[in-house]
């Protein structure tokens, strides 16, 4: 009877650790952007790397966070841009779209906080600033005319 008893409790942890694992740690990889956006939709853990023209970026959904689907975005690398762009590799932000809503987490900064958000926006900002710099004349010629 004791080695009987030995054995279910064996099996129930077993259960126990499998169960675990598929629920907070397992994540589907998805091998194409129709993969990943129906797991989008339903906010299931899923990854998928998309290897695009300017950049690969890798996508890991993480879950339902406030009513939220919390996604972590990552730039693994920049393959066209500027050489200060090459900054932005490596670093990663979590974005949080509303439930069954599909689109590119990054498109939106102002759902997403990380360090890769702060890289974007300083590159943003010194663009503009250097594109403000190189046409001040212009500018202010403009804003003399008359309405």
């Amino acid at each position: 009877m004791e080695k009987r008893g030995i054995i279910v409790v064996s099996l129930i942890i077993i259960v126990v650790i499998i169960a675990s694992y598929f629920t907070f740690f397992y994540s589907k990889r998805c091998r194409d952007s129709s993969c990943f956006n129906a797991a989008l939709l339903k906010c299931r853990k899923a990854s998928y790397m998309n290897d695009a023209k300017d950049a690969t970026w890798f996508y890991k959904i993480k879950g339902k966070s406030k009513g939220e689907c919390k996604i972590r975005v990552e730039i693994l690398q920049v393959k066209e841009g500027t050489t200060d762009m090459a900054s932005l590799e490596g670093k990663a932000m979590y974005c949080y779209l509303p439930l069954g809503v599909v689109s590119n987490p990054q498109e939106n900064l102002e759902r997403c906080h990380g360090l890769l958000k702060e890289e974007m926006q300083k590159l943003i900002i010194s663009r503009l600033h250097n594109y403000i710099m190189s046409n001040l004349g212009e500018i202010s010629e403009e804003l003399e005319k008359p309405l």
